[in-house]
Formats: C-alpha cells, structure tokens, sequence
C-alpha cells in the first residue's frame, strides 16, 4: 500500500458519534445552560477524585478541534468535528476499565501549503455522503467507521493501552485499491492506534494520585519533546473553582493552565548542529467533570506554541534558521449518556 504524507495526516483525524437502532437505554442530556451554578464551598467534594465508570454504561461525545501551524512563510490548518461513543466493558482486578470507541462519522477540512506559485492545496471528508465513504483515496478513513476498538483507562483518567484493531485492518484491506504487505501491519496498526485513539487522552482530566487538599489544585507532569529532537517537560495545574448541580450529580468546575520547560536546548549528530530558541508553549482550559464517577461533561482547552531553530553544518559552513507557531483549540461535549439494555 502507498501511505503518502497526505495519507497520514489523514489518519490522525478521526471522528465518531452515536449509531442509530442501538439498544441502548434512557440518556441523560447534559448540557451546560441546564447546571446549576453553587459556590463550592456550599457542596461536598470527595477528597479522592477517579474515573470510577461502571459495566454496560455508555458515553456519547462530539468533539471539534482546530489546529493551525506556520513554519516561516507556510501555514496549515486542520478543522475537525467529531463523533464517538464510549461502551465500558468490565473492570480489570487491577483497576483499569475496558471499553470501546466505536467510530462512526467524521467532518474535517485540511488546507495543505501549496506549490511554489503560493496556491493552496483544499482536502475535505465527510463520511455522511457516499462520494466520499466510496472514494478509495479515503479508504484509510472510511475503514474506520462503525469499528469497534478497546481501550484499557486508567482510574487517574490516563489511557494505558489501545488495542482490538484487527476489524479496521481487514476493513482497510477490503476497501482499499493498494495491497496491504503482510509485513507492514503491526506498523499500521500502531500508527492507527497512535495517531487515531490515543489523541482521545485529551477528552480525560488528569486526576491527582493523593487525595485532595484544602487548597484543591493539583499538578500533572508528562514529558513531551520539540521539534522531535529536544525534550521537555510539560507541566498542567488544576484547580477545582466551582460545583454545578444536575440532579443528584455535582459537576465540578475545573481550570487548568499548561506551561513547558525544556530539558535540552542543543542537539548534535556529526557535522550537524541544532539549538532552540525562544521556546514559549502555554495552554488554558475549562472542564466540567463529574464528582462521583470522573466522567468529562465538557471540556475547552486552548494551546499555543513558539520557537525557533537554528541549524548549522558545520562541514558546510552553512546555517538555516526556522521559525514555529502553532495553536491548537479543541472542544468535547458529553451528549448524552446511559446503560446498555441487553
């Protein structure tokens, strides 16, 4: 099969929303102008918050993310608006919950930097029209409709594994007009399971592994790396500043606030020498998640990047100087959610 660049950049937006004539019980809609504002202080919080969702309940989000990135004189953007439902599974001895994303419709329009003249190249997919699900240069998207992929998660809201990717292999083999080498599937299939689900880690709040304290603001650390040469380590804080009520259900009100420090600065390979420069990465977002079960009921989050790098070969005698921008806004929404019947 001939995976393009295009191919790939295809694969990392995938979309999904709830099929119709499934046996699914009563949902509950939450939407945020049916909350209830009450100052926290006047609700009982847990002191231990945990994704805790229990066997045969299910989960519908849409979720819109727009991503655009300019290096120097070029720029991209990506606008996606996607569909899933989550079905939980079981409850593994240690914790973990099994599920599953079922993927069943997505809308995107990519806008790609264009030839030397300066003309921009447009790609757009929508599952809901037939053209585009038969077309076989989406054949890597329209395999993944309707499968159902597992998920292991962990209680502190952190996807460990992504698995069952079999149904949208043999999906792609059948759709697709390149033959697929046998050789190439466990690449493919990580590929699929990096760049399709795992992106999905974004819907979750990243819960503290202590119980809370009176201050309730927390720190999630994770390491992620620039320019795919130098190391960083990004930092999240959250803090809870209100509660909302549903019901019986409290829906706390959580904003977070991401700031990166580098680890390295200078890279070398050989002649080759690379530095970073004023690195800037911030990030701001807002997140309703439920007390007692830790599910996402919305969740804004925007992020900003900057650098520049400076390249030098010192066999050469040559430099190169780019410049990186980037921002990204991505938007979930819990539509509705209940219980298998059967």
């Amino acid at each position: 099969m001939k995976w393009s660049l295009l191919t790939w950049t295809w694969l990392m937006l995938a979309a999904c929303r709830p099929q119709s004539g499934q046996n699914y019980g009563s949902a509950a809609v939450l939407a945020d102008d049916s909350l209830l504002s009450v100052p926290v202080e006047h609700i009982s919080i847990p002191d231990t918050l945990r994704y805790a969702v229990t066997p045969r309940e299910w989960y519908s989000y849409w979720m819109l993310r727009t991503d655009t990135v300019q290096t120097d004189t070029t720029q991209q953007l990506s606008i996606v608006r996607q569909y899933y439902t989550k079905t939980i599974h079981r409850i593994a001895p240690d914790g973990r919950i099994e599920l599953s994303v079922r993927i069943d419709t997505l809308i995107a329009a990519f806008t790609l930097p264009g030839d030397t003249a300066g003309h921009a190249r447009h790609f757009s997919y929508d599952s809901r029209k037939a053209d585009d699900r038969n077309n076989p240069d989406f054949a890597h998207l329209t395999a993944l409709l309707g499968a159902e992929v597992r998920m292991l998660v962990t209680p502190d809201g952190r996807i460990d594994s992504v698995f069952g990717l079999r149904t949208v292999l043999d999906r792609l083999r059948q759709l697709s007009r390149d033959t697929l080498p046998a050789a190439l599937e466990p690449m493919l299939e990580q590929q699929l399971a990096e760049q399709l689900y795992r992106p999905l880690q974004q819907e979750y709040l990243a819960f503290p592994n202590t119980p809370l304290d009176s201050t309730r603001r927390w720190q999630h650390q994770y390491p992620d790396v620039v320019a795919s040469l130098f190391p960083t380590q990004n930092v999240a804080e959250y803090r809870i500043v209100g509660a909302r009520k549903k019901g019986d259900r409290v829906i706390l009100e959580v904003d977070a606030r991401l700031r990166s420090r580098p680890r390295q600065r200078q890279f070398q390979e050989g002649a080759l020498r690379a530095e970073l420069r004023n690195e800037v990465l911030s990030g701001s977002g807002r997140i309703l998640v439920d007390a007692q079960q830790g599910y996402t009921v919305s969740k804004e989050v925007h992020v900003s990047s900057r650098f520049e790098l400076l390249v030098r070969d010192t066999l050469q005698q040559q430099t190169e100087h780019f410049r990186h921008r980037a921002s990204s806004y991505v938007q979930f929404r819990l539509a509705q959610r209940g219980w298998l019947t059967n």
